[in-house]
């Protein structure tokens, strides 16, 4: 992928998002229950972020939450509306995510912020804001000095986790795996916790904490379509720690 695509590509996304900001004129329906919601705009932006993504590589397949899954050496891996909770009850985090991989390997990675209009993308190694590359990054802290992000659904089916409550600094529930990625890579969250995620869920910010030098574990393979347990974290050390809390 040459920096003109790249350059198409993000000009898109940022465009597309603009649609959602302030949109509330839409259906909403349920999934497999109250917390997992759909909207009419989750399915409207994935087929326009698909649209503009085959104009731009038109080989490629698609993995995508509200649409078909296909994958193959050349995929898309697309999350319309991350936080859809955040986007229904009009707060802020919630993101487009999409990451692209070739052979299985990550190329592009982006996340976008709406509510703040910060784009988060990574491409050939490099972590940027805003187009601005990310060159400073705070100190790496220890388990005791976290602060970290699982949602109420990962705490009660891993219990030891209530135990990480009393021994850190400070839990959070943002309630976007992407967003909560991207705080980890930027030293804002020094680790997250998810039970549920499924492979859109990660794939556009693993890429930027991959370039931000930070770490990651799943249970089960990166491109599942199916809920996966997956640990990020800024460095090893406080990875292994984390998956001592876990059943």
């Amino acid at each position: 992928m040459e920096n003109k695509q790249v350059e198409i590509i993000l000009r898109n996304v940022q465009e597309i998002g603009q649609k959602l900001k302030g949109q509330r004129n839409f259906k909403i329906d349920q999934k497999s229950g109250i917390q997992d919601l759909v909207t009419s705009m989750d399915k409207n932006t994935e087929i326009a972020l698909r649209q503009c993504l085959r104009e731009v590589t038109p080989d490629c397949t698609f993995i995508g939450e509200e649409g078909t899954q296909e994958m193959s050496k050349k995929v898309w891996i697309i999350d319309p509306i991350d936080g859809t909770t955040n986007f229904i009850n009009s707060q802020e985090g919630y993101a487009i995510s999409l990451g692209y991989f070739e052979d299985a390997k990550p190329v592009l990675g982006i996340v976008y912020d709406v509510a703040s209009e910060t784009l988060y993308h990574a491409f050939d190694q490099r972590a940027y804001i805003n187009g601005i590359q990310v060159l400073d990054l705070p100190e790496i802290r220890s388990l005791s000095e976290s602060v970290w992000d699982a949602g109420m659904a990962t705490m009660h089916k891993n219990p030891k986790l209530f135990d990480l409550c009393r021994i850190t600094r400070g839990h959070r529930e943002l309630g976007s795996a992407a967003l909560a990625i991207i705080k980890v890579a930027l030293g804002k969250l020094d680790f997250y916790v998810t039970e549920n995620a499924k492979c859109w869920d990660y794939a556009g910010g693993i890429p930027f904490l991959k370039a931000c030098q930070g770490t990651y574990w799943m249970r089960d393979d990166f491109f599942t379509c199916t809920p996966n347990l997956v640990v990020v974290a800024r460095d090893e050390e406080v990875l292994e720690q984390v998956k001592s809390y876990l059943k």
